[in-house]
């Protein structure tokens, strides 16, 4: 008899788990609440993912000591990256995104060549209607991409 007190002593009554039920819905509830937004997440990883592209084409021009061109033709939807000597030709899909046809022609071909980039550029373009710049720097080869 007293072995079976102990064990009706350690469960959960109805009421503690009634409450503990209440407890759980509520934080089900409260979270909810908090929307994520899959248009901006969506962006936001086009943009890592156009950096990265970038990113992968400068490190190689600068392991390998050779130049590899990008190429941002105005209007389009991808970028032509190309190096005759690393044999690369090739380009990179914008997704649901396109080149500024307002860009200078003049700024739309940007060359790897070890370390530097051949002049600072600054590339518009957009992904789902939001206007990005694509800022390229002559210090180390620096680049970012701006909001606007």
């Amino acid at each position: 008899m007293a072995k079976q007190l102990q064990k009706a002593d350690s469960a959960f009554s109805y009421i503690e788990m009634l409450l503990i039920i209440l407890i759980m819905l509520i934080m089900i509830h409260v979270v909810s609440y908090h929307s994520f937004d899959t248009k901006k997440a969506a962006v936001a990883e086009s943009n890592q993912e156009f950096l990265s592209v970038i990113t992968y084409y400068q490190t190689l021009a600068m392991s390998s000591g050779q130049s590899i061109t990008l190429s941002f033709l105005p209007g389009s939807e991808d970028v032509l990256i190309e190096s005759q000597k690393l044999g690369i030709d090739t380009k990179y899909h914008l997704h649901n995104g396109y080149i500024y046809r307002g860009n200078s022609i003049y700024n739309s071909e940007i060359t790897f060549r070890g370390d530097t980039i051949n002049r600072g550029a600054t590339i518009t373009y957009f992904i789902n209607q939001q206007r990005f710049e694509l800022v390229f720097q002559l210090v180390r080869g620096r680049i970012r991409i701006e909001s606007k």
